[in-house]
């Protein structure tokens, strides 16, 4: 039988909903019950993700945004209010791939493009959905984030991300703590490696990896997985979804990995 969450009826906002991890998430909260409101840069991905999700018997519009731009976060969670209410369930998170070694790095604003899409957007986003969560006394922020945030990873060359990625960290975890005695929750899923398209792009692009026993091997070997392999989308989405329901409601400010135990440290 089926989990109920208690969350029915709280509109809720995917942004990069239309796939992969996101696409997940929309699904199980579509299930439990949420309209929900999907949210990409590009329309016929996000049309594809609301035809799925309404025939699957859910309520569910679709929105497109830049969430490195704030007038169209705002325009977006203000449609949103519209068509489904003020969105008190909200998933986070962005995409910046500048690969390449410090001393790869030689046009600098790349840090700055990386600042603005993981930490800006997120300010963005939280400036336009936090005070409707404070009025309802009740609201959740999920934002999927990585596993290098915390601890770097030096093998797969991504040094403008590792620059970056924590600075989005440390604002969700300060502003967890403010709005906690709001009822609301602010938590940071960390996946490792996902099989998700811009995943297994970037391996075969950077790293050769084209086949599946070439994946696998990888994981295992260079990737230092204990899994030996490749995280599937919706072992993140169940994770982010559960934060989202009444029962998780005492954890806010967490930071919780999910990636096949490649994080070596016991804490």
């Amino acid at each position: 039988m089926p989990i109920d969450y208690g969350i029915a009826g709280r509109p809720a906002l995917i942004v990069g909903g239309s796939k992969g991890m996101g696409f997940g998430v929309a699904k199980i909260l579509a299930a439990q019950g949420c309209p929900v409101a999907v949210l990409a840069r590009t329309k016929s991905d996000v049309d594809a993700a609301v035809d799925v999700l309404r025939a699957d018997g859910g309520t569910a519009v679709g929105v497109c945004a830049d969430v490195s731009h704030e007038e169209q976060i705002q325009n977006a969670v203000r449609q949103i209010g519209n068509d489904l209410g003020a969105p008190l369930i909200v998933i986070g998170q962005a995409i910046y791939q500048r690969p390449g070694d410090f001393a790869d790095i030689n046009d600098l604003n790349v840090y700055r493009e990386s600042f603005e899409a993981y930490t800006m957007s997120s300010i963005f986003l939280l400036r336009s959905v936090l005070p409707a969560m404070q009025k309802a006394g009740w609201g959740r922020f999920v934002h999927i984030g990585s596993g290098t945030a915390k601890e770097p990873a030096g093998n797969i060359h991504h040094a403008v991300a590792n620059a970056t990625r924590p600075s989005t960290v440390g604002l969700l975890k300060t502003v967890s703590d403010e709005y906690a005695r709001y009822g609301i929750t602010v938590n940071t899923v960390a996946p490792g490696w996902i099989e998700t398209d811009n995943a297994n792009a970037y391996i075969e692009k950077n790293l050769g990896v084209t086949t599946e026993e070439a994946r696998r091997d990888f994981m295992l070997s260079q990737a230092r997985v204990p899994a030996a392999r490749m995280g599937k989308p919706h072992e993140i989405a169940s994770l982010v979804a559960y934060l989202c329901s009444e029962a998780a409601g005492y954890i806010t400010g967490a930071w919780i990995e999910v990636d096949g135990g490649l994080h070596r440290s016991a804490f």
